[in-house]
């Protein structure tokens, strides 16, 4: 039974490393034309403070099944969070601010319980284990923040697929894990997790993506493309001399 209950955690392991690295090809969009679009980037520092709590719950457990996959996590969390907030509006950076002090605090704060109360190695993994299901929730519940506004517009852009389909396979197999070794602080916060990968998934169905991501760059060209048009429908375009040169150059 043992090889089977690894079996599952290392797959748990390897699709939660998936999951933490679904988001890499939005963010790095998002870098590479200097614009967030419609990436929420809410979800980020919960990602590095969830893995924070599940690294300090491997240690306590000394589950390294547990441990490294969160270690990777936290690491990733980290990267998109500091991608993103340099695209951010002053709002969301405001917001991503307060999450990463606030997850800073609670994770300082139950250290130091754990430390400066002696307490034996049960009392840490309680714990250590309601700590990381109140954030794991918290992450799993993050894209809640734009349902409203999912229905509201009857557009799904706010939400990201493979996400969504990650955290249903991801939650999925850490339950069986969970259920696998009788350690409920695994198996209830993922079960949860998979059910409300199950909604977002529901949500993107029936309200398929209407926009498309653009640059500035790309929008002040086809502005100037629209402008161009305009004049020369007017009688105002310059047919002459080094001006259309330069409306070129500007379009390269």
């Amino acid at each position: 039974m043992v090889w089977w209950e690894s079996l599952v955690a290392s797959a748990g392991g390897v699709v939660g490393l998936l999951l933490f690295l679904s988001p890499a090809r939005a963010v790095l969009r998002a870098r590479s034309e200097r614009v967030l679009g419609d990436l929420n980037p809410l979800p980020f520092p919960t990602i590095a403070a969830n893995c924070a709590g599940w690294v300090a719950y491997g240690y306590v457990t000394t589950d390294v099944l547990v441990l490294w996959p969160n270690v990777a996590g936290f690491l990733l969390g980290m990267f998109y969070t500091m991608s993103c907030y340099g695209l951010a509006d002053t709002k969301t950076r405001d917001r991503q601010i307060a999450i990463v002090l606030l997850f800073s605090t609670a994770l300082m704060v139950v250290g130091s319980v754990g430390t400066l109360g002696h307490l034996s190695q049960d009392h840490l993994k309680t714990l250590w284990g309601f700590t990381a299901n109140a954030i794991l929730l918290l992450f799993y519940a993050s894209p809640l923040s734009t349902v409203v506004e999912v229905v509201r517009s009857r557009s799904s852009d706010s939400l990201h697929l493979p996400l969504s389909v990650m955290n249903i396979i991801n939650g999925s197999l850490w339950l069986v894990y969970g259920l696998a070794i009788t350690d409920y602080f695994i198996a209830v916060p993922n079960g949860v997790g998979a059910l409300l990968g199950v909604v977002y998934c529901a949500l993107i169905c029936a309200f398929p993506r209407k926009r498309s991501k653009r640059s500035p760059a790309n929008s002040e060209a086809g502005a100037s493309s629209r402008r161009e048009l305009v004049s020369s429908t007017s009688g105002e375009a310059v047919l002459g001399g080094e001006e259309p040169v330069a409306a070129a150059e500007g379009h390269v």
